[in-house]
């Protein structure tokens, strides 16, 4: 069964808080500390719109959110506004399948259409082959990769290093 790629919906966040809550208990690759609740979904929600900067795919199949892609703020300064980082979390069970690559591309077209974005920047938690393959897959090529002692402030044993990877979108 094909995977349909389509905005976000409110009515989608319990699906999405419950694909981010399972990473965020089994591995470190979300950064987040806590697992997420509905009301901080909603607020996390509000942000997304179809013509701006910050925008929210979702993968379904059989009526069913198996996934998502989001562009987030980069950076609080304003000179950073027109980057983005990127987001897209799997259902464990739909990994492998081609249906982040179909999220991400349908995030990365959106985004070119929108003018106002001129660069997306992905991390990746190594090691994460997938996320890995993913990335570059779409274009979102290693910039950088920071030893596990630029994550200190976080104090994680279990993840050695962080892979920052970047796209150009459009011309600045």
């Amino acid at each position: 069964m094909d995977a349909l790629i389509r905005r976000g919906r409110e009515s989608d966040l319990p699906a999405l808080r419950d694909i981010l809550n399972h990473y965020i208990l089994n591995t470190v690759v979300t950064f987040e500390m806590v697992e997420l609740s509905l009301e901080n979904r909603k607020t996390w929600f509000t942000q997304f719109s179809e013509k701006g900067r910050y925008q929210l795919f979702v993968a379904e199949e059989a009526e069913k959110v198996i996934g998502y892609a989001a562009s987030l703020r980069f950076h609080q300064r304003p000179a950073y506004a027109p980057s983005v980082m990127s987001s897209i979390y799997l259902n464990p069970e739909h990994t492998g399948k081609g249906i982040g690559e179909k999220l991400y591309t349908e995030l990365i077209d959106n985004l070119r259409d929108t003018e106002e974005v001129h660069r997306i920047y992905g991390l990746v938690v190594l090691p994460n082959p997938g996320s890995e393959n993913l990335h570059e897959k779409n274009g979102i090529s290693c910039s950088r990769t920071s030893p596990r002692g630029w994550l200190q402030i976080w104090s994680v044993s279990r993840c050695p290093y962080v892979r920052t990877s970047s796209r150009k979108i459009t011309l600045p």
